[in-house]
């Protein structure tokens, strides 16, 4: 069978994981800098950088593709960082809407993976969880949270996962069931302490 070439085969694996790396984008995306760029902005720049590495793209098949894209996004994103927030033009924090902070958007992933436990009852109910949930998180390890990060927020699964972490498939299932279960342990906790 022919190979398609460079053009075709990128816009079809795009198509295949667009929605995914725009949920991506939108996640990881500082508040700062969406004053300057849509998630969609960071995409189309996504595309053009991954139209310029297909050889690394198509390279090693044994990487699941979307990995690779992921790799790229995050580097894209890390570029256009230091391009408008790094630039010694107008001050792009002047123009955020609240405090810049890079890791609101993992809290409000975050807040969303709580509601997803328990369906709140009522907006108290909800800032409750979301205290709650802050809490916990501060207490798991770095690898706990990345491993749920990984799979609630992005939906990678398992291989995914792994070749993210450079792990073996194994290793990453073990890792997130106890991740999984060390953050319903301390939901239990913080409950029963209400």
């Amino acid at each position: 069978m022919e190979t398609p070439p460079d053009n075709l085969w990128l816009a079809e694996i795009w198509m295949q994981n667009r929605a995914r790396l725009l949920n991506l984008l939108a996640m990881k995306m500082p508040p700062a800098l969406s004053r300057r760029l849509s998630p969609e902005d960071m995409l189309q720049e996504t595309y053009l950088a991954c139209g310029k590495r297909v050889e690394f793209l198509r390279a090693q098949p044994e990487v699941p593709i979307y990995v690779k894209l992921r790799m790229i996004a995050l580097q894209t994103l890390t570029d256009l960082e230091r391009r408008h927030l790094g630039a010694a033009k107008r001050d792009a924090m002047k123009e955020s809407d609240g405090p810049a902070n890079s890791d609101s958007g993992s809290v409000d992933a975050w807040a969303h993976f709580a509601d997803s436990i328990s369906s709140p009852r009522s907006h108290m109910e909800k800032l409750e969880r979301l205290a709650i949930t802050r809490r916990v998180l501060s207490k798991l390890s770095e690898n706990d949270r990345k491993i749920l990060e990984l799979r609630h927020f992005e939906e990678l699964g398992n291989n995914e996962c792994a070749a993210v972490l450079q792990i073996d498939p194994k290793a990453s299932s073990i890792r997130y069931v106890r991740a999984l279960k060390r953050f319903q342990e301390l939901i239990k906790q913080e409950n029963d302490l209400f």
